[in-house]
């Protein structure tokens, strides 16, 4: 029997999203940072008495939940804030292609051709900061992340996009295409493959201070890579999701000094259809969390220092009606996005032979 697809179109016109109160979050991989936030967070509606609930959908990375979003497949997902950059409008393919009117140095399939692409996601909030840091073995002759080409450099992390933030960091220090060796794993493998000399360097993606950094640290002799201030700001002028920090120092042992680094900015998205007072509800746990110095490098200014942090991001984000409203009680001005929710949702329920 030919494969039957299942669709379910609802002509939710402009009314708001489905009658349960029910959300689905893309999460990315069932372990990551996102999905245990996401398990936090509804602790938090829980204890709050909300009346909304979230439920985990498991995606590859954050262009995988992005895409989801903007098709109304999900109705929220945490994101890698480079996604916003890539996912609605390239994926990886064998042959080199244009984006954006530009050659690439990477392989990409154009999904639009350039052509502006109907966007039906928008922020609601930060959430996590993720740090670079970039360790090697002491006895290891690096000492600038410049040294690293042809080397084997491993990069832990639960999301894809990672890679790329990786990838463009050895371009900035330098190093040819040909001559990035980059392997991406999740952070305990990738833990594993420094230690084992698998890899010359880790590339480890956490919040400060990393649980993955301290065990390393614990368990052996490393030293931190610090990325100068000039490639800071090279970094942070180009690439407008990322943003340059520094780690004070003592955060793990044998890590005496300060280390320049970059850190990723996490953004919690929406389906324009959500209902306003569904984001107004659960941005009330959000913030509730967020207070929290755990779950936000941000408000613990003896972890790390954050240089030109919020402005420039909030420039370029569009935010959703409902988290305008709130971030308005709280006297804090920000951009509505543009584009309201498509005429139609289409969820995909099930599929068989």
């Amino acid at each position: 029997m030919k494969r039957i697809l299942a669709l379910i179109v609802c002509g939710l016109i402009l009314t708001g999203c489905k009658e349960d109160n029910t959300l689905r979050v893309g999460v990315g991989a069932p372990d990551s940072d996102l999905c245990k936030y996401t398990e936090k967070l509804n602790d938090k509606l829980e204890q709050s008495g909300a009346s909304i609930r979230l439920k985990p959908i498991y995606t590859e990375d954050s262009n995988a939940s992005l895409r989801l979003l903007n098709n109304g497949i999900i109705d929220l997902a945490l994101i890698n804030a480079d996604a916003l950059d890539t996912a609605l409008i390239t994926v990886a393919k064998i042959n080199p292609a244009y984006v954006a009117g530009s050659i690439n140095e990477k392989n990409y399939e154009v999904v639009n051709d350039g052509d502006d692409i109907s966007v039906y996601n928008s922020t609601v909030a930060g959430v996590i900061d993720e740090a670079l840091h970039a360790i090697v073995r002491e006895d290891s002759p690096y000492e600038d992340i410049s040294d690293l080409g042809e080397k084997t450099v491993v990069v832990g992390s639960y999301d894809n996009c990672a890679k790329d933030v990786a990838y463009k960091l050895l371009k900035d220090h330098g190093i040819k295409r040909e001559a990035r060796k980059l392997v991406i794993k999740n952070p305990e493998e990738a833990v594993e493959m420094l230690k084992n000399k698998e890899a010359e360097a880790l590339f480890l993606f956490d919040r400060i201070p990393s649980e993955y950094a301290k065990d390393l640290c614990n368990s052996m002799k490393v030293k931190f890579l610090s990325i100068k201030q000039d490639h800071l700001i090279s970094i942070s002028k180009y690439e407008k999701y990322l943003t340059s920090a520094k780690i004070f120092p003592k955060q793990y042992r044998g890590q005496n000094e300060p280390v320049g680094t970059v850190i990723i900015n996490i953004l919690l998205q929406a389906h324009n259809g959500v209902d306003n007072s569904k984001i107004e509800e659960l941005m009330g746990a959000l913030f509730d969390i967020n207070s929290q110095q755990d779950y936000s490098i941000a408000m613990n200014p003896e972890i790390i220092e954050i240089k030109d942090a919020t402005e420039p991001l909030i420039k370029d984000l569009r935010f959703h009606p409902g988290a305008v409203k709130f971030y308005k009680n709280q006297d804090i001005n920000v951009k509505e996005t543009h584009h309201s929710r498509p005429l139609f949702d289409i969820h995909i329920v099930a599929a068989s032979d």
